[in-house]
């Protein structure tokens, strides 16, 4: 019984893993889309306030994505474009 148990709190945890560890590969192949994306339409905002606070958070997905931490890159992306006015392409 025990080892019943056992084995299905194994499967389970390594279903959980399945899924935390793709999400974040999708995540890491998402951001460097999402900031070459950023980086071709910052030239195009006319309002240069706009463009400098986008272009400091597209350096901020970049370092993020760098250091690994994936979802809070795509965000900082998202915020990025939501500043500059850019509709960004998610992957899917």
């Amino acid at each position: 019984m025990k080892n019943e148990t056992m084995k299905k709190m194994m499967a389970g945890l390594a279903f959980g893993m399945a899924i935390v560890v793709g999400g974040g590969m999708a995540a890491a192949n998402t951001c460097p889309l999402l900031i070459k994306q950023l980086r071709a339409d910052l030239p195009k905002v006319k309002d240069k306030a706009k463009r400098s606070e986008a272009k400091k958070l597209t350096d901020e997905c970049e370092k993020l994505h760098k250091e690994g931490k994936h979802a809070e890159s795509v965000a900082k992306c998202e915020e990025a474009a939501t500043v500059a006015g850019i509709k960004l392409e998610m992957k899917k």
